[in-house]
């Protein structure tokens, strides 16, 4: 047989074999399993990777499960979910001894906003008067925190322990409570509504809440995974910052808002993005002082590395 015509072949049959490989890679991505608290803009990057397609593009069938966050650390533990979107539940986990580890961070603060009945019109005015938050929450923190730096002692304040801003909205529109820190896009839709906002988290402080979190384990043994995660939300992140006009009709869509909403809700998630998603140590010293470990190592609750080899990577 002729030897170029053999060399022919056989560049054939293995051309063939490498096409059939990556036909097969492209048939079966990678399956993960992500918890998030809600389907809140607070989540807006994952709930956007996998409606857009960000997920499928690298290789990944991500299922997003809404999840209770005392719930999450063990079900990371047991292997029932791969990842976690929320970084403040990450910290509190791994604060506690668990091993899991925040790997990225999207936003650099919480979106938290006190609002209250239009009758009140200050800081001073809630002496005496009823918040809502979830107790231990970010929220939570977010009302003390605000309540302090406006000279209110928060014993002086009474809190109520209720659910999300979904259900405190409500209330706070019935009038059985005065006030309540509210997130994406309950407080916008209040103000246009009349009430008062006394005060946002963005504004006074960095915090972490919404990140990728993992286990110890799968950042060892499963580390391209875990980069190629990284990967959906960097890209998601930059097509939300620079793409308005897909992302507005996209939150009228998937929330239900009409477009005046959307708008101003864009330009408050945008403003608060981490363009290269690193874990910011202020954001994450303000969750250790929230728990009540100010002095605690940053890598007990943090692994940058692999956000670094990501970074580089893309240079």
């Amino acid at each position: 047989m002729d030897y170029s015509l053999k060399f022919s072949f056989t560049a054939l049959f293995f051309l063939a074999v490498s096409a059939q490989a990556g036909f097969s890679a492209e048939r079966a991505p990678e399956k993960v399993r992500i918890a998030v608290s809600s389907k809140s803009i607070g989540f807006l990057d994952t709930w956007a990777a996998k409606e857009r397609g960000f997920f499928h593009k690298h290789g990944i069938d991500a299922e997003i499960i809404a999840m209770r966050p005392p719930l999450t650390i063990g079900a990371i533990q047991a292997g029932e979910i791969d990842y976690a979107w929320g970084a403040s539940t990450i910290s509190r986990g791994a604060i506690s001894g668990a091993p899991v580890r925040i790997v990225s961070l999207a936003l650099r603060s919480s979106f938290h906003t006190l609002v209250t009945r239009p009758s009140i019109k200050t800081i001073a005015d809630l002496k005496g008067k009823t918040i809502a938050v979830t107790i231990g929450a970010a929220d939570d923190f977010v009302a003390r925190h605000l309540l302090r730096r406006g000279g209110v002692d928060p014993r002086d304040v009474r809190f109520v322990n209720m659910g999300g801003s979904d259900t405190r909205f409500p209330a706070l529109h019935a009038g059985t409570i005065d006030g309540s820190p509210l997130s994406l896009p309950f407080f916008v839709v209040a103000k246009r509504q009349g009430f008062n906002l006394l005060g946002t988290a963005s504004d006074v402080l960095d915090m972490a809440t919404v990140g990728i979190g993992t286990s110890t384990k799968k950042i060892l043994q499963e580390r391209e995974q875990v980069k190629k995660i990284v990967r959906v939300q960097l890209e998601t992140l930059r097509w939300i910052k620079q793409q308005k006009a897909e992302v507005v009709p996209f939150l009228q869509k998937f929330y239900g808002l009409d477009e005046g909403v959307a708008l101003e809700s864009h330009a408050i998630y945008a403003k608060l993005i981490i363009d290269d998603a690193r874990p910011l140590a202020e954001a994450i010293k303000t969750v250790l002082d929230q728990q009540g470990k100010p002095g605690l190592p940053l890598d007990r609750v943090v692994d940058a590395s692999v956000i670094d080899e990501v970074l580089r990577e893309r240079r």
